[in-house]
């Protein structure tokens, strides 16, 4: 009895020898039934032999009512495509007496004769598996596919092995089950992959090649050169050490220390894009669409719905998807994009206009920390007996007035930012100076008067002044006058009139 390794050898060759036949058997197929082409002579290309059968046989005045069945008959169900475009060959065929010489029909026959030798010739599993095995260096088991970032890209495919991960980031070894993809740098040779992606009993002809085990292909042949050079030239499919970029890659310059980089070769995961794919293609399946039906009527569901709004999709070689990878060619050659942007929240922020004045308790409760600040300074200086005349002492009182101005300023530019539109101040209940601040571009007749005086900006500064001098006065035992008033006052007219100057210049 052969050995279970035995047993499991043959099997995987014998699946080699399916893929190859089959191979075969599809060109045949596709050479018979193949639509007439014409060069640009006007001849007929090779191909088409039923097409151009039917021709002859419609030439030869028989029954054309039984040749035409014959044309329009489809393939049953028992039938194989091949067998079906065979029976059709053979059919026609009968229509024609043997003692008729016809060269067309000659040369038909011998034209699909030809072919026949030569694609036995070309599909004898061992002359295949030699001229095919040195194409597996097209050929990368990736997770990372060189042509994701750019279809016409040459550079090196890569799977990635590594077992870190952060669940901070979604990233390739995320996932639970990384699905590999085929990727290479020329479609034609994707044959050659096919082969070592055979499997039987979830261990495949490339997880042998990996083990150091050559017995497949010795259920192939017989001759131990050749099978090294198979095994050779198919190991280039995962061991190749040759690494390379392309001038259409893109890159980073990383900086590292000492003036130095790295240069960084980001690459699309197309094992990351697959299961993302999968993922949004079960947005469709029935269950979501039921659960996303009881959900729009109120209505109870188990299944949990979920939504990704905002997707954009690149579309890779979409012309002929496989091009580029297999998984690739699976998604139709489509990356979901999800929007990598931060929530867009929606302010609660408020600015009544029919206010009479912007100095108020709101104004107050805005800029309380900035003020308490100043509250204690003051309170400190006065329970020591210092006077805030001492240069040090004037410079910090200065520094905490300029934070409460700063603060200030802010605010006026967080309500214009909350208006639907310019010119909002003339609608307001707010003083004339007032509205000024807000808006100082403003150049109707209004604010042209008040610009004239010349004085608004005082007006302004005196009433931010005694506004400052009640909210420091509050639930505390500071005794502030007039004088401080004005100290507040001044200080503050300093920043007004460089917050005006900045506005305008800017408009």
């Amino acid at each position: 009895m052969k050995s279970n390794n035995e047993e499991h050898a043959q099997l995987l060759a014998d699946e080699i020898v399916v893929y190859i036949y089959g191979r075969r058997d599809k060109k045949e197929e596709d050479f018979l039934k193949s639509k007439l082409k014409k060069n640009k002579k006007g001849e007929i290309t090779n191909g088409a032999i039923n097409d151009r059968l039917l021709s002859i046989v419609n030439m030869s005045g028989k029954d054309k009512a039984e040749i035409s069945k014959i044309g329009k008959s489809k393939k049953t169900k028992e039938q194989t495509s091949l067998s079906f475009q065979r029976d059709k060959y053979n059919s026609l065929l009968q229509f024609i007496d043997e003692q008729v010489v016809d060269t067309k029909l000659l040369d038909l026959k011998s034209e699909y004769h030809e072919f026949s030798l030569n694609n036995d010739k070309e599909h004898n599993v061992v002359t295949w598996l030699t001229q095919w095995a040195v194409k597996a260096k097209d050929i990368s088991f990736a997770t990372h596919v060189g042509k994701l970032t750019h279809s016409s890209s040459k550079s090196t495919s890569i799977l990635d092995t590594t077992k870190e991960k952060n669940d901070c980031y979604l990233t390739t070894n995320s996932l639970s089950d990384i699905e590999v993809d085929t990727a290479s740098s020329n479609a034609a040779s994707l044959p050659i992959a096919d082969i070592l992606q055979l499997e039987v009993d979830g261990i495949s002809v490339l997880d042998c090649l990996k083990n150091g085990d050559k017995s497949v292909f010795k259920k192939l042949t017989e001759n131990e050169d050749l099978i090294d050079e198979w095994c050779g030239q198919l190991k280039q499919a995962y061991d190749s050490t040759e690494k390379q970029s392309y001038f259409l890659s893109k890159q980073i310059y990383f900086p590292t220390e000492d003036n130095s980089y790295h240069l960084l070769l980001p690459l699309t995961s197309s094992s990351l894009v697959h299961k993302l794919f999968l993922e949004h293609k079960n947005y469709f399946e029935d269950e979501q669409k039921i659960a996303r039906e009881k959900k729009s009527n109120k209505k109870y569901s188990p299944t949990i719905t979920c939504t990704y709004p905002n997707k954009a999709y690149l579309h890779v070689t979409g012309s002929n998807p496989s091009n580029a990878s297999s998984l690739n060619g699976k998604r139709g050659g489509r990356i979901a994009l999800l929007p990598s942007i931060p929530p867009q929240w929606q302010s609660n922020f408020h600015f009544h206009i029919n206010k009479s004045s912007v100095f108020g308790k709101s104004l107050g409760f805005e800029l309380s920390h900035e003020i308490d600040d100043l509250r204690k300074y003051l309170l400190l200086i006065k329970n020591k007996s210092l006077s805030i005349s001492e240069p040090k002492r004037n410079a910090a009182v200065i520094s905490k007035l300029q934070a409460i101005s700063n603060s200030f300023f802010d605010y006026v530019e967080q309500v214009n930012n909350s208006m639907p539109n310019t010119r909002w101040s003339c609608d307001s209940n707010l003083p004339i100076e007032q509205q000024l601040m807000f808006e100082p571009w403003r150049e109707d007749g209004a604010a042209i008067a008040v610009k004239k005086n010349k004085q608004w900006e005082q007006v302004l500064s005196q009433s931010y002044g005694c506004w400052l001098n009640r909210q420091l006065k509050q639930k505390n035992k500071l005794s502030l006058t007039a004088t401080h008033e004005a100290l507040w006052a001044d200080s503050f007219s300093i920043e007004l009139r460089e917050y005006i100057a900045i506005q305008e210049v800017s408009v």
